[in-house]
């Protein structure tokens, strides 16, 4: 066999092994997909924690959040000077918020819905209205004993992240963190996840954000979670946002 057909069996089987790579990536990011996007409806009672670490000071606010398809409502019940602030999230794309202190209802710009959510280390960019699959392209760069290490980068050059690092659970497919990093390649962010089940299915009802740039910590807990009640169309849209706390 001469040095020619050697080169071309190596490189044959080379692509191969990168291919396989790639299908192995984007199955097991479709498998954490569905975990994370599995129900039809959620809604849920939310407690956040904010932390400035550098100074000390801690910040606890409350809210509740509906979602359905695409469509997310996030609607703060608590302090005072919050409450009946609301966003709707229709797709990665298109965000309302709603102040009721001018009663008025106001698109979020590109720019600005990049932003944190209210002083906290959770911007809407964070996680894809669709599903992961849909949003980046993946690639796996590690196996532990545990994890599958993901490399997902943008396929939306908007994205205001260069790339993130997911380490999905090898049993149950729910990421355990999610590492966010700028286009310069530096970490900006991580989000640490506690599952629980719930009618079968895993349900993350406490995320935590460490933002390494500001040196503070956002702690999301869930409560009272629902799944699949059948929420109604109607409170997804601009004119829903005004509505004040239904349940």
């Amino acid at each position: 066999m001469n040095k020619t057909v050697l080169i071309l069996i190596s490189f044959i089987f080379s692509f191969q092994s990168l291919n396989l790579q790639a299908q192995d990536a984007g199955t097991i990011l479709a498998k954490m997909d569905k975990v994370m996007f599995f129900a039809k409806d959620k809604q849920a009672d939310v407690e956040l924690k904010i932390e400035n670490l550098k100074k000390g000071k801690v910040t606890e606010k409350r809210a509740e959040i509906y979602e359905k398809g695409t469509k997310k409502i996030f609607r703060y019940v608590y302090p005072k000077s919050d409450s009946g602030i609301t966003s709707l999230t229709v797709s990665d794309n298109e965000t309302y918020i709603y102040l009721p202190l001018f009663n008025m209802v106001k698109k979020i710009t590109t720019s600005s819905s990049l932003g944190n959510m209210n002083k906290s280390d959770f911007s809407l960019a964070d996680k894809p209205a669709i599903s992961y699959s849909e949003s980046y392209t993946p690639e796996l760069v590690k196996t532990t004993e545990n994890s599958y290490i993901l490399k997902l980068t943008p396929k939306n050059l908007k994205n205001p992240y260069g790339f993130i690092k997911i380490s999905v659970d090898k049993k149950y497919y729910y990421p355990h963190e999610i590492e966010y990093y700028g286009k310069d390649g530096k970490p900006i962010k991580k989000a640490t996840y506690h599952f629980v089940k719930l009618n079968g299915h895993w349900v993350a009802d406490k995320i935590t954000m460490f933002n390494e740039n500001k040196g503070s910590r956002t702690t999301i807990t869930l409560k009272n979670i629902k799944i699949n009640k059948g929420l109604p169309d109607s409170m997804f849209t601009k004119e829903g946002l005004k509505k004040k706390k239904t349940r």
